[in-house]
């Protein structure tokens, strides 16, 4: 019996010619050198004292194997182009807008009717005609639904309009 020694370093070439011979083995190919596998280099025995401290191991090789590149090459995906903002949503129109045939203001010329005046909140002046409208008094601020009415009758300086009931 051959005695075994304490500590044995390999090489990465002793490495690969040792699990080369079962692996080549099992391949059908007839190129496998089976004396390049079976001629244990790289196998280094190291017969110094066994002291239970390590055995220096043959520095690693800063370059990288054949075949390889010292860094991992960049991806090849192109990352993501930020595209434009998006726009702004388009205004929408107020829901509290007030009827059209409504106006609004302080009675200018009041009275127990059917002629009026009317000045309206945007400042715009009325001469309101409307029958069964009641008092109005003279500086009161009031509402009233309109519509647009004849030139037949006259009640005064403004824009000619009708109280229509609700």
């Amino acid at each position: 019996m051959v005695p075994l020694p304490a500590r044995v370093t390999l090489t990465a070439a002793g490495l690969a010619a040792l699990l080369l011979p079962p692996l080549t083995a099992c391949a059908d190919s007839g190129d496998a050198n089976p004396t390049a596998a079976t001629s244990g280099a790289g196998i280094a025995a190291s017969s110094g004292p066994t002291l239970g401290g390590p055995t220096p191991a043959a520095p690693a090789s800063p370059a990288p194997p054949s075949g390889r590149t010292a860094t991992p090459p960049m991806s090849r995906t192109v990352p993501p182009t930020l595209g434009a903002p998006p726009k702004p949503p388009k205004p929408t129109e107020p829901t509290d807008r007030r009827s059209t045939d409504l106006i609004a203001g302080h009675v200018t010329r009041g009275g127990s009717g059917p002629c009026y005046g009317l000045v309206s909140e945007e400042g715009v002046e009325y001469a309101v005609h409307g029958t069964g409208a009641g008092n109005l008094t003279e500086g009161s601020f009031v509402t009233l639904r309109i519509s647009a009415r004849s030139s037949e009758v006259d009640c005064g300086p403004g824009i000619r309009v009708r109280i229509t009931p609700r």
